[in-house]
């Protein structure tokens, strides 16, 4: 196989995987199935609108299933640090797994 074809092949499977980002898939075996599902307000052409005070963790999990996500915490709060290739993310939630902020890099 040539090179050119294969950093084509390379390239196309990148942006495919970078545009996933937030979005839901029922692919990823990481998908909590127990989690209920965002109310559709919260939906926006698939992607999930983090609410403060009323999103649940799990729910961002499962939004993020095509990211590489690390869970953090400290004495107050909980959080997922997120990232897909260069784009990264930081969600906070409470010691109850409620939503309380994120912050996109």
């Amino acid at each position: 196989m040539k090179k050119q074809p294969l950093l084509i092949s390379l390239s196309l499977s990148l942006s495919v995987v970078l545009t996933q980002g937030c979005s839901n898939t029922s692919i990823n075996s990481k998908i909590d199935h127990d989690c209920p599902y965002p109310p559709k307000e919260n939906l926006i052409n698939g992607h999930l609108k983090p609410v403060n005070g009323v999103t649940l963790k799990c729910q961002v999990k499962n939004f993020t299933n095509r990211m590489s996500c690390i869970e953090i915490m400290d004495e107050e709060d909980e959080g997922l640090l997120c990232s897909n290739g260069a784009k990264k993310a930081l969600f906070v939630f409470d010691k109850n797994d409620i939503f309380k902020n994120y912050k996109f890099y």
